[in-house]
């Protein structure tokens, strides 16, 4: 039975305030909490702290309303960069900041004159592959038994010019 009713609704969005900033060893325990929910073998300590301490490091932090969401760390070669990690937090993923985040690092390297991204990722994570495809990425080659669990990687490659 068709009532005959309509709702009108206003539609309302929320402005969010996003932001970036340097990723020092300060804000490691907030790194380390979202990097434990997000991947079943997360980088450890140690790892994020040689990273951070390499002269040739990228890190950003992705801020949202005062609020560490993701991060990213990248290491800069002669005319590329490798990004090593990447990463938003799980509760606010798919919502269009792990685009905003890249697009951080690409301004950044940019500026740095740099032209070529490459990441490795495991042949496993379809999500991965595909936001990076999306951006622009291409499959350039495969590492076999790349990660600690004996996992291949996929080698991807972004050509900035």
């Amino acid at each position: 039975m068709n009532w005959g009713i309509s709702i009108k609704m206003k539609l309302t969005t929320r402005l969010i305030n996003i932001s970036f900033r340097g990723f020092t060893s300060k804000e490691l325990d907030r790194v380390l909490a979202i990097e434990h929910l997000a991947y079943d073998t997360p980088w450890s300590k140690t790892q994020f702290i040689n990273s951070l301490n390499n002269p040739q490091a990228l890190a950003s932090l992705l801020v949202v309303d005062g609020q560490v969401l993701g991060y990213f760390v990248a290491l800069r070669a002669l005319d590329s960069a490798d990004l090593l990690n990447i990463c938003i937090h799980p509760d606010h993923q798919q919502q269009g900041l792990g685009v905003q985040l890249f697009d951080h690092l690409v301004q950044q390297l940019q500026t740095l004159n740099l032209d070529t991204i490459f990441i490795e990722v495991r042949v496993s994570n379809k999500s991965a592959l595909s936001f990076y495809q999306t951006l622009g990425f291409e499959v350039i080659a495969k590492r076999k038994k790349y990660y600690s669990n004996l996992e291949d990687a996929k080698i991807l490659r972004l050509q900035m010019a």
